[in-house]
């Protein structure tokens, strides 16, 4: 599941503990958070374009809600800092990131996007006008790239969607909702969903690796290479469905390969 457009408010998070704390009657505790300061500007005191972005593309949030988490955001860190850029300037810098990304999009994608919804549409449109209104329309229509090219853009930053106020982060799935706002947002679908899939980190890359190191071993270092990856994905799949990725499969494998070698001693001794 998608988790680049949760980075900047978990960062808010952060920030608001560090403000609490320095504000207690704890030497030691304030000590320690003033010492984190070197490390934490080093990261996150310019915030990756990539987080602002996807967090845009959230449609509970968009540019005003990024502008908000932003001001929260220095604010926590003005008793920590006095370097914190302005948020205006970043709003400003992402909007155009985002304009200039979408207009790749747009060059990139605009013809095979033109040419599904013309097979989808042109039959039902055909059959309902005559020869005559359709030359008008032919004739008439806006062809795209025209000076509206970040139409979609523009319409999804002033448009004001609802949402139930049951639907916490928890249960909101941000894929799902551009899937089913593909028909309307034909390019901005296609360049949410490849900004939304990068990665926060590289942890998940490693727990991959020590997940094969975890699968294969000694004792099973014949399987074939794509039975390992079907094991894989299968146990990282059955792990997301009950959000348990984190959790350490050491324990699973010894267990297995406890029993793996009570089996095999059994057979051995029968066999002697």
């Amino acid at each position: 599941y998608p988790t680049c457009h949760l980075v900047v408010t978990h960062l808010c998070n952060v920030a608001c503990i560090f403000c609490e704390h320095l504000t207690s009657n704890e030497p030691p505790l304030i000590e320690c958070i003033i010492s984190m300061k070197t490390k934490w500007e080093k990261y996150f005191l310019n915030i990756p374009d990539i987080f602002l972005c996807a967090i845009v593309l959230d449609p509970r949030l968009k540019l005003d809600g990024l502008g908000e988490l932003l001001t929260l955001y220095y604010d926590s860190l003005d008793s920590i800092t006095d370097a914190c850029p302005s948020s205006f300037m970043i709003i400003s810098s992402v909007r155009h990131s985002l304009t200039e990304i979408y207009t790749e999009y747009n060059e990139k994608y605009d013809s095979q996007v033109a040419t599904q919804t013309q097979h989808t549409t042109s039959s039902i449109i055909t059959s309902r006008l005559t020869k005559a209104q359709n030359l008008i329309r032919d004739r008439t229509k806006r062809p795209r790239g025209s000076s509206s090219f970040n139409l979609e853009l523009e319409n999804y930053l002033t448009t004001t969607f609802d949402f139930s106020a049951t639907e916490d982060e928890d249960t909101f799935d941000i894929l799902r909702w551009w899937a089913q706002k593909k028909q309307v947002y034909l390019i901005l679908s296609l360049m949410a969903k490849e900004i939304l899939a990068c990665p926060v980190s590289t942890v998940a890359v490693e727990q991959a690796f020590s997940m094969r190191e975890n699968t294969l071993d000694e004792r099973r270092s014949t399987i074939r290479p794509e039975n390992l990856e079907a094991q894989c994905l299968l146990n990282d799949w059955s792990r997301a469905a009950s959000r348990t990725q984190d959790q350490d499969e050491t324990n699973d494998d010894e267990d297995t390969d406890g029993t793996s070698g009570t089996i095999t001693g059994g057979c051995t001794s029968e066999c002697d």
